[in-house]
């Protein structure tokens, strides 16, 4: 579990998203942290913002879509056993939410990453105007190789 507070931690302080910042869902198998920043990324720099963070995490974007669906089905089986989960998350939950954030005149990245002991979704938002706050959700789900108690 030690390494889902790290990678958490890095992507909000990469972000500067601390300040506020709060698990949505906290249990041994996922981690759900939201955050907001008084930063302003330029909205052709979303996606640079957020391959830097994944090379600072050490990690790899996914972007085969089998390989997505697996890891937010994953996702979404742990969430489910969370008691605080209240809507099921689908495969194509990421595409709708970016979807219902545009139509409120947001502009929305995220990516699909891979690391050694966990996988997690990172994904960002702010107003079209760049007008703050910058918005920073990380998901950090376990493999299901990885014993947990050897974090």
């Amino acid at each position: 579990m030690h390494i889902f507070y790290e990678v958490a931690g890095t992507v909000m302080g990469f972000f500067n998203a601390f300040k506020g910042s709060r698990p949505a869902i906290d249990n041994n198998q996922i981690l759900i942290v939201r955050g907001r920043s008084r930063n302003i990324i330029p909205l052709d720099q979303f996606e640079s913002k957020i391959d830097e963070v994944i090379a600072e995490l050490g990690g790899t974007e996914v972007t085969n879509i089998d390989q997505i669906g697996k890891i937010l089905t994953r996702g979404d089986k742990h969430i489910n056993k969370t008691n605080d989960a209240l809507n099921p998350v689908d495969n194509s939950g990421l595409a709708r939410m970016k979807k219902e954030l545009e139509s409120m005149g947001l502009v929305v990245a995220y990516k699909v990453i891979e690391l050694p002991k966990c996988d997690a979704v990172i994904a960002i938002w702010e107003d079209k105007n760049e007008i703050p706050p910058l918005y920073v959700e990380v998901t950090v789900t376990g493999k299901e190789d990885v014993k947990f108690d050897t974090f």
